[in-house]
C-alpha cells in the first residue's frame, strides 16, 4: 500500500484569508460530492447523511464569508455566536463589499416577511418569537447534532432532498469561484 500523507504545510504560507478560502472550497466540494452520490442513489439517502451535506454547505459558506472579511480586515475577530451566524457574517461581507458585482445569494437564508399595516403589538411579538426561535435553533448546530445542547429535539420540521440541493451547491461554488477572482486575485 502506498501512503499519501498531506500536511498543513501546503497552505501554511498562504495568508489567513486564503487558508479560510481553501477550507471553504474543500467543504463545498465535499458537500457537492456527497450530495451527488445521494442524488444518484436515493436508497442511500438518509436524513443523517443529508444533515452532513447541509452542515458542510453552511460551513463552506461561513468560511468563504470569513475569508472575504479577513481579506479586507486581516485583524477581524469572529467571537461568540456571531462568529458562526451566517446571516450576521453576510451582512458584514455586504458592508465591506458593496455593489452588485460582489453580491451572491446563499441558500438557507431567513427571509423577512413584509406585513402591510401590521399591529405594532403583533409585530413586536412576532419579532420576539423569531429571535427566540433563532436562539433555540442555531443554524450552525442544527445540522451537526440530532438534538440541542440540553438533549431536547430541535423544534421545527427538518428535511433533506438531494436532487434539488445538488444544483444549489453548484451555484454556491460558481458564485464563490467568481468572487474569488474579484476579491483575492484583484
Amino acid at each position: 500500500m502506498t501512503w499519501n500523507m498531506v500536511h498543513f504545510s501546503e497552505i501554511e504560507s498562504l495568508s489567513v484569508s486564503l487558508q479560510f478560502l481553501a477550507f471553504s472550497e474543500a467543504y463545498l466540494e465535499s458537500a457537492g460530492r456527497l450530495c451527488g452520490i445521494l442524488a444518484a442513489s436515493p436508497a442511500e439517502s438518509t436524513y443523517p447523511k443529508g444533515a452532513v451535506v447541509l452542515s458542510l454547505t453552511l460551513h463552506g459558506i461561513e468560511l468563504f464569508l470569513k475569508a472575504a472579511i479577513l481579506e479586507k480586515v486581516p485583524n477581524e475577530q469572529f467571537c461568540g455566536n456571531a462568529g458562526h451566524d451566517v446571516e450576521h457574517l453576510h451582512k458584514r461581507y455586504a458592508n465591506l463589499y458593496p455593489g452588485k458585482k460582489y453580491a451572491f445569494e446563499f441558500p438557507f437564508r431567513d427571509e423577512e416577511v413584509v406585513l402591510v399595516n401590521p399591529d405594532p403589538r403583533i409585530l413586536e411579538e412576532l419579532k420576539l418569537q423569531i429571535a427566540e426561535h433563532k436562539r433555540a435553533t442555531p443554524v450552525d448546530q442544527l445540522h451537526r447534532y440530532p438534538r440541542d445542547i440540553k438533549g431536547n429535539p430541535w423544534q421545527g420540521g427538518f428535511s433533506f432532498e438531494a436532487s434539488s440541493l445538488v444544483g444549489v451547491i453548484e451555484k454556491v461554488q460558481e458564485d464563490i469561484a467568481r468572487l474569488k477572482e474579484l476579491i483575492f486575485n484583484g
